[in-house]
């Protein structure tokens, strides 16, 4: 399977939250892209100090009981230039520092490549952290909505 490693500085990110999130496979990911289109219509507008061009991610967040729930957070997010102040709707994150392996996937079988790509992290014993995994629209223009690839990108644990 192809993969790059890339090296990032801290990342500062902007957006929504899928409120309540979505369990792994059932249908609660169909509202993944009515929060994307919500995102990009009602909020993107709202947010300051986006980097041009504008990088987008879709964060997915393991909760601390997701063993028994299999029920992660999803958000929709725009990189800024740092921390911001956000209005009460929207919400920041901080992504570390580090070492990140990048997986190049279709996003018209998404749900499947994500399968696919945590075998193979499975299987290879790579040490990523599991805590959370990015979905990273880095080549995009314009819109989340644009591109057919995405990146499936896992922090690599020292």
């Amino acid at each position: 399977m192809k993969y790059i490693v890339k090296d990032f500085d801290t990342r500062y990110f902007a957006g929504i939250e899928l409120l309540g999130g979505f369990k792994i496979n059932s249908d609660d990911q169909k509202k993944i892209p009515g929060l994307w289109e919500e995102f990009e219509n009602v909020y993107l507008d709202d947010i300051p100090q986006k980097i041009e061009p504008m990088r987008y991610i879709g964060l997915e967040i393991y909760r601390f009981d997701f063993m028994e729930t299999k029920t992660v957070d999803y958000y929709a997010m725009v990189e800024t230039d740092g921390l911001i102040e956000v209005e009460e709707n929207l919400v920041t994150k901080k992504l570390p520092k580090g070492k990140y392996v990048m997986f190049p996937i279709k996003k018209a079988d998404i749900k499947n490549e994500i399968k696919k790509v945590y075998r193979y992290v499975e299987n290879e014993d790579m040490n990523v952290h599991l805590g959370f995994h990015v979905e990273d629209y880095h080549n995009e223009e314009e819109s989340h909505f644009n591109n057919e690839m995405l990146y499936l990108s896992f922090k690599l644990e020292d």
